[in-house]
């Protein structure tokens, strides 16, 4: 029997005046899930294209950024419930015609990877089949950033397009959208936005500021910030309470994040969270 369980994680906020939304995660059994990491591993020495990220040893967030330093000009376009929307009949094509499986394979195999016929968010193997579910879709928009002379990524779905000159953006974005919905996607419309050589330009987890550099997003500033002013209410105990521990281990991952980006950043708060011992 294939067992799944569900929770809700809050979503990554783009800007701090944006409401709290809740992301649902469909994580499999034990059992499941490793059969699924075993997939995973079978897939992961497979070489994908370089404006892959997600899910590429060695790759992160960061060098989703980096990847368009060198730019001025930015469209970013997120794929509206992605995962909800990546349909089993793609996932089983997958297998079969590009894997060149038997259909009685294909079908267990896309039994183990997709539940109640789309893919579910919190498996090991769920970015990489979605990307090859979709791969030609994908590589349709790569082609048409060619077209336009722009630098491609994609982050999950999360797509970012780049050029040191000004661009055709409203075209780019209209073909983009015929063919997400070729696909059976659309773009989430709010967060498809375009930003000119002097604004900062948010790039999955970091911002590219006007002068080309990488930096620290508002939002995360502001919560390092708000979670330090309820440490600092505690600041001195040798007991800490559950709640204040998850404010500690909240806000040094916060800090990691940041210091990713920009290891300057943040040099006192980072000394009196460390100062801060905590039972094991």
């Amino acid at each position: 029997m294939i067992e799944y369980h569900s929770f809700e994680i809050d979503k990554k906020k783009t800007s701090p005046g944006q409401p709290n939304e809740k992301r649902c995660i469909t994580a499999p059994a034990q059992p499941l899930k490793n059969a699924q990491q075993r997939i995973l591993q079978l897939l992961q020495p497979v070489q994908r294209p370089e404006w892959l990220i997600s899910g590429e040893k060695g790759k992160c967030y960061l060098d989703n950024g980096k990847i368009h330093l060198l730019s001025r000009y930015f469209l970013t376009v997120d794929i509206r419930k992605f995962y909800d929307n990546c349909k089993r009949e793609y996932v089983y094509r997958f297998f079969q015609c590009a894997m060149h499986t038997a259909p009685d394979i294909a079908e267990i195999l896309t039994a183990i990877v997709t539940y109640n016929g789309t893919i579910p968010t919190g498996c090991p193997t769920s970015q990489i089949i979605a990307f090859y579910a979709y791969q030609n879709m994908f590589q349709e928009i790569s082609d048409i950033s060619d077209k336009y002379g722009c630098v491609f990524t994609l982050y999950v779905d999360d797509m970012t397009f780049s050029s040191k000159q000004s661009f055709d953006h409203y075209t780019l974005k209209k073909e983009i959208d015929i063919i997400l919905r070729k696909y059976g996607h659309k773009p989430k419309y709010k967060k498809v936005k375009y930003y000119s050589k002097y604004e900062h330009k948010p790039v999955t987890g970091t911002i590219i500021t006007p002068d080309n550099k990488l930096d620290i997003p508002n939002c995360l500033q502001k919560k390092i910030y708000e979670n330090f002013i309820e440490i600092k209410k505690f600041e001195g105990q040798t007991l800490y309470s559950a709640n204040e521990q998850k404010y500690v281990l909240s806000l040094r991952g916060q800090l990691q994040s940041a210091q990713n980006i920009n290891k300057s950043r943040f040099p006192e708060i980072k000394r009196i969270i460390s100062s801060i011992k905590m039972a094991e």
